[in-house]
């Protein structure tokens, strides 16, 4: 599937007269969480060549597509390889602002085209605003949880691990200090003792089940897991209070770099 993706890629690049920079995995697969039947979530960043910039209408900041196993266009309804890609102006204004979208695609290690951006990375690793990640991933496990577990309209495996990987990446930020892992089992053991135990079997449980292609399956709310959900969700002691001191200056410098090509 690398030399699909790979060959998409090239084509996006003749197509949209873009540089792609590097595509990476960014979905359950990167998690370690896919089951057999899943797609291939490719995150890409790309950048135009300068006079694209300089003018009146500014380009489109995020090109997507989505294709069948052979690389073939089609609707997104019936795609098994979905691309999303950001304007690199667009990829770091977010990540500056510690967005874990743009930290993850930086950290995965399943790279399809490209190579990371080391500057990047290291800002994205030692830099980050835990009170931002904090909420963001926080953000994530309510939403999840609201809208599908709570409310009731689609109780599956699936919503479970979504909304359970933004309470654990945001319990990582707190007590682990560092940009949580993207394997999402790595993250659940080292915070092991710190999950009840009855939760923390269940979750291990729904991973199995992932893997064995029923995570789509309609399923009755698990009472401990939604309460701890619940009580995640009221309390915000833990929370980080201490503000980043970082400056914007290596990704200022990082950035003209690449789109004036220096």
């Amino acid at each position: 599937m690398k030399q699909v993706i790979q060959k998409i890629c090239k084509s996006l690049e003749i197509e949209k007269k873009i540089k792609i920079l590097f595509a990476v995995e960014n979905g359950s697969r990167a998690w370690r969480m896919e089951s057999k039947d899943s797609d291939y979530d490719v995150r890409f960043v790309f950048v135009r060549p300068i006079q694209d910039y300089i003018q009146i209408n500014r380009p489109n900041e995020v090109i997507e597509a989505f294709y069948d196993k052979n690389g073939n266009l089609l609707s997104s309804e019936n795609s098994i390889i979905d691309f999303s890609g950001f304007d690199i102006f667009k990829f770091v204004q977010m990540l500056s602002a510690s967005n874990p979208t743009t930290i993850e695609w930086l950290t995965t290690d399943i790279v399809y085209y490209g190579k990371q951006n080391k500057i990047f990375k290291d800002f994205a690793i030692k830099n980050f605003n835990k009170i931002s990640l904090y909420h963001h991933y926080k953000s994530m496990c309510k939403m999840n949880y609201l809208k599908y577990l709570k409310s009731g309209n689609l109780v599956t495996y699936k919503k479970y691990l979504y909304a359970y990987r933004g309470l654990i990446n945001a319990k990582w930020v707190v007590h682990k200090g560092t940009v949580p892992p993207i394997i999402f089992t790595n993250a659940m053991k080292e915070l092991k003792g710190l999950i009840p135990k009855t939760v923390f079997n269940k979750l291990y449980e729904i991973v199995k089940l992932k893997s064995e292609g029923k995570e789509k399956d309609i399923v009755q709310n698990i009472v401990a897991m939604d309460n701890y959900i619940e009580q995640f969700l009221k309390d915000d002691n833990e929370a980080p209070r201490e503000k980043p001191h970082a400056t914007l200056n290596e990704l200022n410098q990082e950035l003209r770099k690449i789109v004036l090509g220096d």
